[in-house]
């Protein structure tokens, strides 16, 4: 079983041993150069075949041991296990020798895609400054012979060779002069600056080419700057005068004189600065011989200034095999090689670098397998994620989440907008966490977004409204006393159909408010005095009756002085009512019947008289029994008469009592009753009074 685990186990490395690398390394540590050179790891193995660097001193160690002649590792390869930075030290660089193998590197250097940070080189030969201080060269390699560099960046270089350099020939951010060599899947950034005392080749990549050199896979970024101000040729018919002109400036080479050189599938996208007064300049290389330029790309405007009409887009160049490569489609710059048999072969100007149809010429008609991928603003290369797009999606749907939300919702939007315009859209995909980042404090500004409270106006106003009212005015309360309680008060704006739906909750429980019916018992009251009474006692009972009938019983609560007003009209009308007179025929009739007498012909008519008297007219019908009785008073005296009797004297026979008259015998009689009781009744109150004595 043993066996079996150890065999998978060996057959595994194999395998990754065989995988490519493409791209280059993240989430390693870097080692911070402290300044000093580190050989041990190569003087304990003198003879191996293979190297591994971790450190900047290890490296520096390098250059010592090449530079001293100590080796220059033929048949060697150097791997570089881990990303260095060389900030703050002087940088030696690793070869001071040119065409020869003396001090130079002459094996196989793999960067494993690994970075050198801040290359710096601020010394140069002049002002006793000799070679053996290797101030000859300032790049990363001075010098490399039959050599290969590959899979190495060198990011934020900063050399700078003093005016009083008095070096000359090649100056590369990555090797100064190079002889018969290769440099394949290499990049770098930061900026070299030539000195003007004597001339320079400048290049992005390497400076100098000797012999039969190739690139692949490379590209720059960097500021490339000459400033040599010396005259190099006379302008003939013709241009260029081959050999005569120094300080040339590109954007991958500085120059190549002698052997073959071929460029392909690299692109510069820097800038260059001529401050020379006549240097050759190309966005790929400065001047060169016998140069091939193959799918490669230029993929910046700014190469160039001069006013000699030696600056071009690929090179300034003869004898040149310039084919299917790319720069911008402006006419600035003439041609883009210097002879005319190239030139119209060499390729297309560009309008717009991210169109995919670029992207898929460079990929049609690549050389050594490489392979192109849309970069941040311009194709580059699959191992390059320095330049390839960080993944924005995240960015893109927070800031769409962002804009869908509507900023007066909330109290305060601004750390979302803060968010949204710290958003850097340039990052590659080796900062892929920062992008992520930024979505991130997208989200979280969002998700700490509090709104705005919501408006509670029209609750207010229905509730204003509800305790205007009196309550005790409607026959049931209730309902608008519920949906004031209902009432929440911590809704945001998002929930303002909520709060708008309680103030017509409100509302509608005060339009279906039904008022108390008004009190009529006033008017009941007054209307069953008006119903007890007979109207046929009185001269005019219309005003009741139309009282009465204008009695409206549909009246609430809020009209209760309309009710009123109805009771008052009715006891109003009643207390206007005038009776009718009491009917004084009957007294009339006695009166006149009376009046029909003589009273001489009686005894005593004073009762008749005083009856007639009594009566008194201003009787209402109320008080006709009153009336009545006169009448029957006045009846009752003139019945009670009684007549003289008839005389007996002479000359009043005829009122003597005749035989037979039997009327004037009682009437004799009775009078002689009570004439007897009057003597009675006289003796009677004599003796009383005269007991009561």
């Amino acid at each position: 079983m043993k066996k079996k685990l150890l065999s998978l186990l060996l057959a595994l490395c194999l395998v990754m041993a065989l995988v490519p690398m493409t791209a280059f390394a993240e989430g390693t540590s870097v080692d911070n150069w402290d300044g000093t050179a580190d050989t041990s790891w190569y003087t304990s193995a003198p003879d191996a075949s293979e190297y591994h660097i971790t450190t900047a001193e290890q490296l520096a160690g390098m250059a010592k041991l090449v530079n001293e002649d100590t080796t220059n590792f033929i048949n060697t390869t150097v791997y570089l296990d881990n990303d260095l930075d060389l900030s703050g030290h002087e940088w030696v660089s690793i070869g001071d020798g040119a065409n020869t193998n003396h001090g130079s590197f002459q094996g196989i250097f793999n960067g494993q895609n690994h970075v050198i940070y801040n290359l710096y080189s601020h010394e140069g030969l002049g002002n006793g400054n000799n070679n053996d201080n290797n101030l000859y060269r300032n790049g990363l390699f001075g010098s490399i012979y039959k050599a290969t560099v590959k899979n190495l960046g060198i990011e934020n270089a900063e050399i700078v060779i003093p005016m009083d350099d008095t070096s000359t020939y090649g100056k590369g951010i990555l090797v100064d002069w190079m002889t018969n060599s290769n440099i394949e899947n290499c990049y770098t950034t930061g900026s070299i600056t030539g000195g003007s005392y004597i001339e320079k080749y400048i290049g992005g990549i390497a400076g100098f080419l000797n012999g039969n050199n190739n690139f692949s896979q490379c590209y720059s970024t960097a500021t490339i700057t000459g400033n040599y101000a010396g005259t190099y040729y006379e302008e003939t018919v013709g241009g260029l005068q081959p050999m005569d002109c120094w300080d040339s400036l590109g954007g991958i080479v500085g120059a190549s004189y002698t052997g073959n050189v071929t460029i392909s599938d690299c692109w510069f996208g820097g800038e260059i600065v001529v401050n020379s007064i006549q240097a050759p300049v190309g966005g790929i290389i400065g001047y060169g011989e016998s140069v091939q330029i193959k799918n490669c790309l230029v993929a910046t405007k700014e190469i160039g200034n001069d006013n000699h009409g030696n600056t071009c887009w690929l090179g300034y160049v003869v004898d040149t095999d310039a084919k299917n490569c790319f720069w911008p489609n402006d006419d600035t710059y003439a041609s883009n090689v210097s002879n005319a048999e190239s030139g119209n072969s060499a390729g297309t100007a560009v309008d717009d670098f991210t169109d995919g149809s670029l992207l898929e010429a460079l990929n049609a008609n690549t050389e050594n397998s490489a392979e192109w991928v849309q970069g941040i603003n311009n194709p580059t290369f699959r191992w390059d994620k320095r330049n390839i797009a960080a993944d924005y999606s995240k960015v893109n749907e927070a800031i769409a989440k962002a804009n869908a939300l509507n900023k007066d919702n909330y109290k305060d939007f601004s750390g979302v907008e803060a968010a949204v315009n710290a958003v850097v859209r340039d990052k590659n995909i080796t900062e892929q966490t920062e992008v992520d980042a930024m979505a991130q404090a997208i989200e979280d500004a969002i998700a700490a977004l509090q709104y705005k409270d919501a408006d509670y106006t029209k609750v207010d106003e229905a509730i204003a409204k509800a305790n205007a009212l009196n309550k005790d005015n409607y026959k049931d309360f209730s309902a608008v006393e519920a949906a004031v309680k209902a009432v929440v008060r911590d809704k945001n704006i998002t929930e303002q159909s909520e709060v708008d739906a309680m103030a017509k909750a409100i509302e509608d429980a005060i339009a279906a408010l039904q008022y108390k019916d008004a009190d009529y018992t006033k008017v009941d009251e007054a209307i069953a005095k008006a119903n007890a009474l007979n109207k046929d006692n009185y001269k005019d009972f219309s005003a009741v009756e139309a009282a009465v009938k204008a009695v409206v019983r549909d009246k609430n609560i809020t009209e209760q002085s309309e009710v009123d007003a109805m009771a008052k009209a009715i006891e109003d009308a009643i207390a206007a009512l005038k009776y009718k007179d009491a009917d004084y025929t009957k007294v009339d009739a006695a009166i006149a019947k009376a009046n029909a007498l003589k009273k001489d012909d009686y005894k005593d008519f004073s009762g008749v008289e005083t009856a007639v008297k009594a009566v008194v007219r201003g009787k209402n019908i109320t008080e006709q029994s009153e009336v009545d009785k006169m009448a029957k008073a006045i009846e009752d005296a003139i019945a009670a008469l009684e007549k003289k009797p008839a005389s007996t004297k002479p000359g009043t026979s005829d009122k003597s009592p005749q035989t037979g008259d039997t009327s004037n015998l009682a009437l004799w009689i009775a009078l002689l009753f009570i004439s007897g009781g009057a003597a009675i009744g006289t003796t009677v109150v004599s003796r009383k009074k005269k007991y009561n004595r």
